[in-house]
């Protein structure tokens, strides 16, 4: 029997193709985990990871160059000379449409074979396939998880992540978000679309859904107190922070890992 798909996948996918097939450029070509594990082990495409170093850094697919957006002008040299040679782009799942914009640049340096792996980092990642400079295993399931970096940010006393001091520890985190026990003071903002927030949100988490044509965010925010933004996995809080003035950004903490909810509830996978 067939299953129906999660309005909230639906909705990732359908901004997906927007991203791929737009009516005033010629479409690009996705392909789906499959056609990405044949090129990887037949070994006859350039993977290229259009995030940015830092996710990159802490894991990717094997032998992928990284070429974020924003360093595509340095990067060129590092390219094919070779307009015709295989190029498959990714980023960091449905919700992230880098590697769609990526491709396009590529396009119009003039290389002519290029894939796009929609699903990107997080799928392959999930489905437990080889991973280039990604940190140990998280085995927050085994045994009791000591965290290293307490903090107090606005009077809240909590934990950040031991390798980067913007992002909550998310070992320590993860089981706290799960059972809806947020640590008083910690604002949980969402900043999925609204339908996704809507199909399924963690509990205590106000929706305030990020949109990269607004300035509005900033406004909407809690005016005290430290604050958590939350998605799928990771890219739409990022970016979002990455929108807001200097000082607020002091005030918002990341979450490295992915969120999966439906109205049952939600569950929360720290990388």
């Amino acid at each position: 029997m067939n299953k129906l798909l999660r309005p909230e996948v639906w909705l990732a996918m359908v901004a997906s193709v927007i991203l791929l097939f737009s009516a005033d450029e010629p479409p690009l070509r996705e392909v789906g985990l499959e056609g990405v594990k044949e090129l990887y082990n037949a070994r006859r495409a350039l993977f290229i990871d259009a995030r940015d170093f830092d996710r990159y850094r802490r894991g990717t697919i094997p032998g992928a160059l990284n070429v974020p957006l924003k360093r595509f002008k340095r990067m060129r040299k590092w390219l094919p000379a070779r307009k015709d040679a295989k190029i498959l782009v990714f980023c960091n799942g449905i919700e992230c449409g880098k590697s769609a914009r990526l491709a396009r640049k590529l396009a119009e340096e003039g290389y002519t074979d290029i894939q796009v792996f929609t699903e990107g980092f997080p799928l392959w990642k999930r489905r437990g396939l080889p991973i280039m400079a990604a940190p140990k295993p998280c085995r927050c399931g085994e045994g009791n998880y000591t965290p290293s970096r307490p903090a107090t940010l606005e009077g809240v006393s909590l934990y950040l992540d031991p390798r980067e001091p913007d992002r909550i520890d998310a070992r320590w985190i993860a089981p706290l978000l799960e059972q809806g026990a947020i640590p008083r003071g910690l604002h949980l903002v969402d900043v999925r679309p609204q339908k996704q927030y809507e199909s399924g949100h963690l509990k205590g988490a106000v929706s305030i859904p990020f949109d990269p044509e607004s300035k509005r965010l900033a406004g909407e925010l809690p005016k005290e107190g430290p604050i958590l933004f939350v998605c799928n996995h990771g890219t739409i809080s990022a970016e979002a922070r990455d929108t807001l003035p200097d000082d607020l950004q002091k005030r918002i903490l990341l979450f490295e890992g992915d969120l999966e909810c439906d109205k049952k509830g939600c569950r929360v996978f720290p990388h």
